[in-house]
Parts: C-alpha cells; structure tokens; sequence
C-alpha cells in the first residue's frame, strides 16, 4: 500500500512542472481560429486581421478554419466540443450565440456554459435603406406610405432569425405594415435587391450601405444602436425617430470565444494579445475602411453586454414566433 502511495504521489509530482510549463509557455503551437462564416465576410476579415497581428506577438502562426453553416452553429459547435487548451478559438456573430438560442430547437452548443467569453472586438450597426424606386426620402415619408390601405412592401434581410429580421418584423407590427419579409444569404444579396428594386426596403450593414448612399443607389432611413454610426453620421437612429422598443438599439458584434474550462491563465493571455491587437492604429484604420466600429471589450464588458442583448432578442424572438424552417 505504501509503495503504491509513494509510486502515486511521485507521478502527481512530476505532472504538476509538465501542467505549469503547458501554461506558462503558452501558446507552443499554432493556434486554430474557427471562423463560423464563409471566407471574405467580416467574420473572416476580422479573423485574419486581429490574428495576423496576435500571431506575431504570441510567436505562433494563427490559422484560421472558416465553418459556416446553420446560422454559425456548426462552428460554434465544433469549438465547444474542442480541448479547452487554447489552441482552438472561435470569431462569430453576436447572431450565432443569442439568436440561435431561440432560433432552433436543439443546439450543439450551450453559449452560457460551453464558452469563454474573451473579447468584443467590433460592431456594424445594420442599417435600414429604402430603394429610389420607392419615392420616399427619409422615415417619416416611409412611414405613411406604409399606411397607404392596401400597399405591397417588402423587407430584405441577411437571414431568417438574424437581427435585421427581428428589426424588420419589430418595424413591421410597429407600422402595421405587412411587410413581406424577403431573407437572403448574407447582406450582399440583399443590397442587390436594393439596387434593382426587388425589395422596398432592406436592412444591411452601415458598411456596405456606405457607398451606395453616397452615391445616391438607395436612401437611407434610420440606423440601429444606441448611437449614430460613425460611418453614417448624418443618418437618424431608430430611437431618435421615435421607436423606442430596446431591440432597435442592439448592433451586429464580431466576438472572440474559446471553450469553456480554458485555463484563467491562457484566457488572460489569448485575451490581452486579442485586445492589444484591436488598438494598433493600422488595425483600427482598416476596420474603420470596413465600416467596421471598435468596441475591444474586456471579458467583463463582453458577459455585460451580451446579458442585455441576450435577453431583448430571444424574448422578442418568441413572441413573434421566429423559428428555423
């Protein structure tokens, strides 16, 4: 019994160095980003940006993975199911974490215990663009046209359960518009539809809006978020034009996650190169070039503002009966 104590005792011993230096020269191979979107998206802008710069300080390549499907759950998937050893990480839509809660049924993930919540990198406030065809010139003239008694309208979205959605189906009851609701995959397709006048109105991002309202292509109507976007300044927030239900102030986030039970140690680490990456200059003039808006938020930051949005969107989800197909 006692050689067996000793043999057990001399083993814990020699594991704990090996556990210390696994931490402590952290990382000693490179790092997967698994990016839960297709590669050219912000999503996987961002990746490839933040980890270009996090490589070079943390002396590992960062090798980005791009998993799309289900609305990001496939990726995100993945990750949960990884080795919480820092070597695998994920960027993704504040979507794909809050809407897919409510969205679909079973989920291969649970965000609130299958992950780390290590840092907010940017938003992209949607935006809301009528086509020219349309004949109005801001929200106001939108507004009555909508309440015109038998008046066809449309709505154009980056997906079915995304936040345009929800804000798009919140602005329809709000206007008792009846608005068809046209999804797409992804928010190109739906700026097309803007352009050829396919859809009255459409919800994309301030970014790729840009420079379709600087040259006229469409009319923009009111932003979504707590603030004006710097990329838009001169167009209204929905809250400003009087909406004032919580969900038009949520944005669009692009976040980092690593599984859960991640050492605190290499949590901190991975967390601090991701933020001093976000506030090079360089970094921060191309996300801007983007249309793409800081946040570099702090773990805690991160868990505060994902509570708030987490609960707006899925109660407002469930009640206007937003499932996956």
């Amino acid at each position: 019994m006692r050689r067996h104590f000793l043999t057990l005792g001399f083993a814990m011993l020699a594991a704990l160095p090996l556990a210390g230096l696994a931490q402590g020269n952290f990382p000693g191979k490179p790092i997967r980003i698994v990016v839960t979107a297709q590669a050219g998206g912000a999503n996987d802008f961002v990746a490839r940006l933040i980890g270009e710069h996090v490589a070079k300080a943390l002396g590992q390549p960062f090798v980005v993975d791009n998993r799309a499907g289900a609305n990001g759950a496939v990726g995100l998937g993945e990750v949960a199911r990884a080795a919480p050893d820092g070597y695998t990480i994920a960027v993704t839509l504040g979507d794909s974490l809050i809407n897919n809660v409510a969205l679909y049924k079973t989920l291969p993930y649970d965000p609130q215990r299958d992950f780390v919540f290590l840092t907010q990198v940017v938003r992209s406030p949607a935006i809301l663009s009528a086509n020219l065809e349309l004949g109005v010139k801001d929200m106001e003239s939108f507004r009555k046209l909508a309440a015109r008694p038998g008046q066809q309208l449309s709505y154009g979205t980056w997906g079915p359960g995304g936040l345009g959605h929800l804000a798009g189906e919140a602005l329809n009851r709000k206007l008792d518009a009846h608005m068809v609701h046209v999804p797409q995959r992804g928010e190109a397709p739906v700026m097309a539809d803007l352009l050829s006048h396919t859809v009255s109105v459409g919800l994309t991002s301030a970014g790729l809006a840009r420079q379709h309202v600087q040259a006229g292509k469409v009319v923009p109507l009111a932003i979504m978020g707590r603030e004006r976007s710097a990329v838009l300044p001169q167009v209204p927030t929905m809250r400003e034009l009087g909406f004032d239900d919580p969900l038009f102030e949520a944005a669009v986030w692009i976040a980092f996650v690593a599984p859960a039970r991640t050492p605190p140690a290499v949590v901190e680490r991975l967390t601090v190169a991701l933020r001093n990456a976000a506030a090079m200059p360089e970094v921060q003039a191309r996300m801007a070039e983007r249309g793409l808006e800081m946040l570099n938020t702090t773990p805690e930051q991160f868990s505060a503002n994902y509570r708030r949005d987490f609960d707006v969107i899925t109660r407002r989800m469930r009640e206007f009966g937003i499932e996956a197909q």
